[in-house]
């Protein structure tokens, strides 16, 4: 998925069409890097159960024509909500608890759980 395309599924979240969601679109390609930043730990949790080598930093997203760096799940379900709710953070408080609270959610469902040893307490 482009930036571009996430970009419109969460104009179509937030109920706005690319039309009157233009003075969005100054802020996606930022909204959509940081959305990258935020999500490096399940990136890397993903890419460790898939056998990779996890990023030591994370991936960016040079325009919103290129394809997202991440995973497909996490760029279908989950970046849209979150990219919805980094939009109208400062607009809607309503809209960007309820995205944000999707994003989470849509997240804690497809990240891979990190096994550690039991360890004795003494």
């Amino acid at each position: 998925m482009t930036g571009t395309a996430c970009f419109r599924a969460a104009l179509n979240l937030l109920s706005e069409t690319p039309d009157s969601g233009a003075y969005y679109q100054a802020f996606a390609l930022g909204a959509l890097n940081q959305l990258l930043t935020n999500s490096l730990r399940e990136i890397n949790a993903d890419r460790v159960a898939h056998g990779q080598t996890p990023h030591a930093v994370p991936p960016q997203l040079d325009a919103l024509d290129d394809p997202i760096p991440a995973d497909d799940w996490l760029v279908r379900e989950c970046f849209p909500y979150g990219l919805a709710a980094l939009l109208v953070a400062d607009d809607d408080k309503a809209k960007f608890n309820w995205a944000a609270t999707e994003y989470t959610d849509r997240l804690l469902r497809h990240c891979p759980a990190e096994l550690t040893g039991i360890q004795e307490m003494i």
